[in-house]
């Protein structure tokens, strides 16, 4: 794991990483203080790249391929900093001398497991909350279903697209030239559960949906893109998801685009295992905050079940329309408008009062704010005695129109 910041105002854009880098051997995890996860990606350009998660691709650190984007690129100024990160990303694509096909085979292999692994993980968390009923072959079913819908619907019910970085019918490609892997792994991890042709169907679905369709629910790697473009008047941060090579294309997408402007004119961004940092600035533990809303939902669905419950001697069609009346218009504007009350208040009492203060903020104390965050969880690791996946030294870098990349704080 690791923890990483960036801290922007209309002025510069600071950037902070620790060093530290979980190894995984068979059984065997290993934490080494010793990776450096921060750099200028174009030599005199005012652009830094920083790397989270997965710290490595079929094998090649990341540090290795930027060193490689480095000497065989040679790349005209960039308008906009989103220009870079499509660049650095593209290039990633049929890079036959680094990513062999036989290698490529084994990166699909790890994406779908990944993938299934999630959807065993998913049809727990279901068993676990009581929110799947029914034996565990159920259970699994519905979680199959669930995340079958998902990859083809977003949260809003919008149809989700598939990413532009794979042409056009690039899933039938996929299921042609690994149907056999795919159906091997199918049989290999569901055949014990009898499921229906349906949920065999939609497993195969997934296989191909879990590489075209915009949604990673795979491990991924974090690609953060921050600076300036020749016409960037103030700094942007670019975020990028990068996952499996699939027959020689990267699954890839923009995660998020922050820009400063006369509006907005501070951010920050955390990424990774950064959960001080985000208590620090939204008042409440993120996992936390995650557990309070989601009881609090079931809390009040539940007691609208007790409520309907309680009269017995009712019509039952005229109980059941009340209850699907509370639980499908009330719950929801109850709940929503709860969660915005909450919102606001920590917008007003903990994000405004940071923001306002970095706005005004010079390039020093950009970078000594970026440092002390990536601190704050590097102490709560060591003081709370859990395995140090966040630690070693911390880089920090500051960028500015005027003197591009420049070394704030260099662990070595």
């Amino acid at each position: 794991m690791t923890s990483e910041i960036a801290v922007m105002n209309q002025r510069a854009v600071a950037l902070a990483a620790d060093s530290a880098v979980t190894l995984i051997d068979g059984g065997t995890v290993v934490v080494r203080n010793e990776q450096r996860k921060l750099f200028n990606l174009i030599e005199a350009r005012p652009i830094g790249l920083m790397f989270f998660g997965v710290a490595d691709m079929l094998g090649h650190p990341w540090d290795h391929l930027i060193e490689h984007y480095q000497k065989t690129q040679k790349p005209d100024a960039f308008a906009h900093l989103r220009d870079c990160a499509v660049h650095f990303t593209n290039a990633l694509d049929h890079m036959d001398e680094l990513f062999a096909g036989k290698r490529q085979q084994d990166d699909y292999k790890r994406l779908l497991a990944s993938v299934f692994r999630y959807v065993f993980n998913f049809a727990q968390y279901l068993r676990d909350s009581g929110a799947g009923a029914g034996d565990d072959t159920a259970v699994l079913e519905h979680a199959i279903d669930t995340i079958w819908r998902d990859y083809q619907f977003r949260p809003d019910g919008t149809p989700r697209p598939d990413l532009s970085c794979f042409p056009a019918e690039f899933g039938k490609r996929v299921l042609s030239e690994h149907g056999k892997m795919i159906a091997e792994l199918i049989q290999y991890g569901f055949a014990p559960f009898g499921l229906s042709h349906q949920s065999q169907a939609r497993l195969q679905d997934i296989a191909v949906f879990c590489v075209v369709k915009d949604l990673f629910l795979e491990d991924v790697s974090g690609l953060v893109f921050a600076g300036f473009g020749a016409e960037d008047r103030y700094p942007a941060l670019v975020t990028y998801f990068v996952s499996a090579i699939v027959c020689g294309v990267v699954k890839r997408a923009e995660a998020s685009h922050d820009v400063i402007d006369t509006e907005h004119r501070s951010r920050i961004r955390v990424f990774a295992d950064s959960e001080v940092t985000n208590a620090f600035i939204r008042g409440i533990d993120y996992n936390l905050e995650r557990r309070l809303y989601g009881g609090f939902r079931m809390m009040m669905h539940g007691l609208v079940d007790q409520l309907v419950g309680a009269f017995p001697g009712a019509d039952p069609s005229t109980r059941e329309t009340v209850r699907q009346k509370f639980q499908n218009d009330f719950v929801p504007r109850y709940f929503e408008a709860f969660h915005q009350a909450i919102s606001q208040y920590q917008q007003q009492a903990f994000i405004n009062p940071v923001l306002r203060v970095l706005e005004i903020a010079g390039r020093t104390e950009l970078g000594d704010t970026a440092r002390q965050l990536v601190g704050l969880n590097v102490f709560k690791k060591r003081i709370t005695a859990q395995k140090e996946t966040v630690g070693g030294a911390i880089d920090v870098a500051i960028i500015t129109r005027e003197n591009g990349f420049t070394w704030h704080a260099k662990g070595g």
